[in-house]
């Protein structure tokens, strides 16, 4: 936010000193000139909004850039030309200005005491193990066959196998039977244990439930930083760090996995989600995209451009680093097939013939290209010379029911159909011993470091029962729902 803040008021006082240059000196005058420039540079987004609602036009930004041009010389001609004075006119406005800049401070900072009194209260998101469990993950000798590479794929919104077909029409038996062919073992009905990608993430990277979560007082407001903090730092990291792995995150746009304080390398192939809202909404992007729209910075200030410019980069990344041959640990998240749904299934990005078809045909088209992905990196990784290394490829969560594409409905109103839907994920592994006795069909990713761990390193976090979560909304996310026997039984 401070960069932000910073461009905006470096940019405020060149356009004063500007204005007062041309002006001949006249500060209130050059100060209302400036003021209303910032406006329409930061606001640009929602004026033309505005304009489109309320005059019943259809301008694109860059459209309306031209309209926004002659408005803005229309409000510098009244301001300059008349021999007026408009100091009283520049207070009010320095008034109204101060209370836009306070009210939101208070806010901010009122917020900030008020979750600092209960953050000391919290228990540690990734420390609350018991002494015993600590012992075991953090002082078990290495296995001998302790693996160089790891590598955990997240797919986000990827559907089993079994959901394909069932609510998409779509067989998906030819990237199973390519994983199975190169010796991954897929578990075929294996169910994400939250509804959410950073509940999913936060318990797959802790090794466990997050049940401790709803002790937190941050929680009864339906705060989001307690998993986020788990994003973060967490167990898993840890661990490998500990026995010398580098730790590299493939980030994408969403800010809790974009980057990682704790690792040693961070790729995200594009702007922070603050920026990249924040910039969006200004006269930036169409000027810009006016100006040079095959820049990357124009792509990237694109939400469908920018997934084209991400995602093959960081498949190519990933390859690099496997040829490097370092010590490593790579966590990447790649939102596909998640939407936005820009790519064809030959990664054609953006897919003409995307225009014309329906969500479902999209997010089958962006899995058919997920797949073309995963195939390719797989043949990478396991074409390297030297050990093979540990793959993990899974989803987070699968794809959104119809009903719940649109709004934020609540899950203790969904069928059995939609929660089916909604858990179903892919789930593959890769072990270069081809020993999968500790996996089946049902194993979840909460298990994902356990199984991995015991097996490599000697640990003894044995596994943990099979369980799968709702809540009911995006405001009440720790009101935690067993819903396993729901989805096993088939009754509500």
């Amino acid at each position: 936010m401070l960069a932000a803040l910073g461009a905006a008021l470096a940019a405020a006082a060149l356009l004063f000193l500007a204005f007062a240059s041309v002006l001949g000196g006249s500060r209130a005058k050059a100060a209302i000139l400036a003021s209303a420039a910032v406006v329409v540079g930061l606001f640009y987004g929602d004026i033309v909004d505005a304009v489109n609602q309320y005059a019943g036009l259809g301008l694109t930004p860059v459209a309306a850039l031209p309209l926004m041009i002659a408005v803005s010389a229309v409000i510098f001609a009244a301001v300059a030309w008349p021999r007026i004075d408009f100091s009283p006119a520049n207070v009010v406005l320095n008034g109204i200005a101060l209370m836009i800049f306070v009210v939101p401070v208070w806010q901010i900072a009122s917020y900030s005491w008020q979750t600092s009194r209960t953050a000391h209260l919290a228990p540690a998101a990734v420390d609350e193990a018991s002494a015993a469990q600590r012992s075991v993950i953090v002082d078990a000798a290495a296995a001998n066959n302790t693996p160089r590479q790891l590598f955990y794929f997240i797919f986000d919104r990827y559907g089993s196998q079994p959901v394909l077909a069932d609510y998409y029409g779509f067989d998906n038996s030819d990237l199973v039977g390519f994983l199975k062919e190169k010796g991954f073992y897929v578990a075929s009905n294996s169910r994400a244990n939250y509804l959410k990608t950073a509940h999913s993430l936060a318990s797959t990277f802790h090794m466990g439930y997050l049940d401790f979560l709803t002790e937190d007082p941050r929680s009864r407001t339906g705060d989001w930083r307690p998993l986020y903090d788990m994003l973060k730092d967490h167990r898993v990291g840890r661990f490998l760090k500990s026995r010398d792995h580098k730790f590299i995150q493939f980030g994408s746009w969403w800010g809790p996995t974009q980057s990682n304080p704790h690792a040693d390398e961070n790729h995200s192939f594009g702007l922070s989600e603050f920026n990249y809202w924040y910039l969006r909404g200004t006269i930036v992007a169409p000027i810009v995209d006016a100006l040079a729209p095959d820049n990357t910075v124009a792509k990237r200030l694109k939400s469908d451009l920018g997934q084209c410019y991400r995602v093959p980069r960081q498949i190519e990344k990933i390859k690099e680093i496997a040829r490097r041959g370092d010590k490593a640990f790579v966590f990447a998240h790649v939102l596909v097939p998640h939407d936005p749904y820009v790519f064809g299934s030959d990664g054609r990005c953006p897919s003409v013939d995307q225009v014309e078809r329906t969500d479902t045909e999209k997010y089958v088209e962006q899995v058919r290209y997920a797949n073309s992905l995963i195939k390719d990196v797989v043949s990478a990784l396991l074409a390297t010379d030297g050990p093979k290394p540990v793959i993990v490829i899974q989803s987070d969560e699968g794809p959104f029911p119809p009903r719940y594409r649109s709004e934020d409905r609540s899950w203790l109103d969904a069928t059995i159909d939609e929660l089916r839907e909604k858990m179903g994920i892919l789930n593959a592994f890769y072990f270069s011993d081809g020993d999968y006795r500790d996996l089946n069909p049902q194993v979840t990713s909460v298990n994902t470091f356990r199984i991995v761990f015991d097996k490599y390193f000697g640990t003894e976090l044995k596994r943990l029962p099979e369980r799968t979560y709702a809540f009911p909304d995006t405001f009440r996310i720790y009101d935690f729902h067993d819903i396993t026997d729901v989805l096993r039984d088939g009754t509500d």
